[in-house]
């Protein structure tokens, strides 16, 4: 009894995966526009449209320190 059950979930398995195929294409194929919020003028991106940042050492960012930004406000109300 143990291999009629084996070919029996490993068919299951093979169905589901062509299952799934279908169903992804077919999802690409029939897509809505995205979502306009009322304080942007440009639709929300899609999850498949998103990127990530790219990590690694060391890691940039664009923060400054608190001296740094009252400086750099400073700076720009001077007019530099």
């Amino acid at each position: 009894m143990h291999k009629p059950v084996k070919y029996l979930e490993k068919g299951l398995s093979y169905a589901a995966r062509g299952a799934w195929v279908v169903y992804d294409k077919l999802s690409e194929i029939n897509q809505r526009p995205s979502f306009t919020p009322t304080w942007s003028d440009k639709p929300l991106l899609k999850s498949r449209e998103k990127v990530k940042p790219p990590l690694g050492w060391p890691r940039e960012t664009d923060s400054l320190c608190p001296t740094c930004v009252r400086e750099t406000r400073q700076e720009i109300l001077d007019g530099k």
